[in-house]
């Protein structure tokens, strides 16, 4: 992703604590505004020295000395609320908060913007408040620290203590795995944009679902030449969906910040996927497909073992926009008999012997090992629609590996089935 040209205003000691942070090395640094004698690299001057317009030509101002003094200053110069970001030493990133034209209370932090109106903005928020801080603490953490944090993680969701030098279980290898067996083909293929040229080059174009678009920054994107409906995506991470059914009732300043929030967040530090932080953040759109009056398209989920597809999980329950309240999951052998496994957080539906087998699982079964040659574990994803078969995506560490079974011995179980690779070292953040 392209570094955010900012001026950097503060003290010599705020300055310092700034440059000392590697959250400075996201930016691309224009200028220096102080009005202390600082020895430095970049072009020093007093804020009230530089002129107006230069504000427009940066994306932000970065505020290393926050204050509500500060930030009525440049407001008064005109600049635009969304370029005014705080940072301090103790508490990383931000906020202050502005009514708009109408009244709505709207949050700006870290170059975003936010406005509340109901929980379920304030949820947003929170979280995108709670990626960012944790970022900024992962970032400036050595590769010696990862186990350590990824051991946290996994013990305070899973409440299971976990084995980073001796892994036996199938979670314990998953997390072994994104730690040490990060390698640049796995960047590729996370990347839900890059990915297409693999399943082209493996597979075939027939098994693509139609790209429509591709864009760095949202102020990219022409809607009018998209159809009425269509999926817009970020291409780094989970979840950074937005499907929309119709355009002409799309709430584009709602995608916008969503977007933004999206792609200001490295999914690598989130979890200790260190494959994903390779990744080129863009933004796709899609073809939009319907599976009749079914709230979601059906989903195959082929389980991936040292390249041998050996189980297949099945969504359901899920809304078309995408809650998973009443998610049920439903694992099937290659016979497509039910197996028994259950996941910890999405119980088996009440009779997974009645769900019909895709009319193409014999195909799937094939692409997903041509797919999965030469990795340890990877899940890959097919769609069935109208009785075609469309590439879905390939996930390396399916939940980053912070989950657990109900079903008694599967962890065990499927442990023993992973053979673990040569280890390679952590990637640095």
């Amino acid at each position: 992703m392209k570094k955010k040209k900012v001026l950097i205003h503060g003290t010599l000691e705020s300055l310092n604590n700034f440059f000392a942070d590697k959250v400075s090395n996201d930016y691309e640094i224009a200028a220096i505004l102080s009005d202390d004698d600082i020895s430095s690299d970049f072009e020093v001057v007093k804020p009230q020295n530089l002129p107006k317009f230069v504000y427009e030509l940066v994306d932000g101002i970065i505020l290393t000395s926050p204050s509500g003094f500060l930030v009525k200053y440049f407001l008064k110069l005109g600049i635009k609320p969304r370029k005014i970001i705080l940072w301090d030493v103790k508490e990383g990133w931000g906020t202050f908060n502005l009514p708009n034209s109408d009244g709505i209370q709207v949050i700006y932090f870290c170059g975003l913007e936010f406005h509340i109106r109901n929980e379920e903005n304030i949820k947003f928020f929170n979280e995108t408040h709670w990626r960012l801080q944790w970022q900024r603490r992962i970032k400036n953490l050595t590769p010696q620290n990862y186990p350590e944090v990824s051991t946290q993680i996994f013990q305070q969701v899973t409440r299971q203590p976990l084995d980073l030098t001796n892994p036996k279980t199938f979670t314990e290898k998953l997390q072994w795995l994104k730690i040490f067996d990060a390698t640049p083909i796995k960047s590729r293929l996370a990347d839900k944009y890059a990915v297409r040229s693999w399943i082209s080059e493996k597979i075939g174009d027939e098994y693509l679902i139609p790209l429509l678009g591709v864009w760095n920054d949202f102020e990219d994107i022409n809607f009018d030449d998209l159809p009425n409906q269509f999926v817009l995506k970020c291409n780094h991470g989970s979840g950074m969906n937005i499907i929309v059914h119709d355009k002409n009732s799309f709430d584009v300043q709602n995608a916008r910040k969503k977007i933004n929030s999206w792609l200001a967040i490295d999914y690598a530090y989130l979890f200790i996927e260190l494959h994903y932080t390779r990744i080129d953040r863009k933004i796709i759109a899609e073809k939009f497909f319907a599976n009749g009056d079914a709230p979601d398209i059906d989903n195959y989920k082929f389980w991936c073992f040292n390249g041998e597809p050996l189980f297949c999980g099945y969504d359901s329950g899920r809304t078309s926009d995408g809650n998973i309240d009443n998610l049920r999951i439903d694992y099937f052998d290659m016979n497509w008999k039910p197996n028994g496994f259950e996941n910890g957080s999405h119980p088996n539906s009440d009779h997974p012997e009645l769900i019909p087998k895709p009319k193409n699982f014999d195909l799937m079964k094939k692409l997903a090992a041509a797919l999965a040659e030469g990795f340890a574990f990877v899940r890959v994803d097919f769609y069935e629609i109208e009785g075609k078969v469309y590439f879905g995506e390939m996930t390396f560490v399916p939940g980053a590996g912070n989950f657990y079974y109900k079903s008694e011995g599967t962890d065990e179980y499927l442990g023993g089935l992973l053979k673990l690779p040569d280890a390679t070292p952590p990637t640095l953040l």
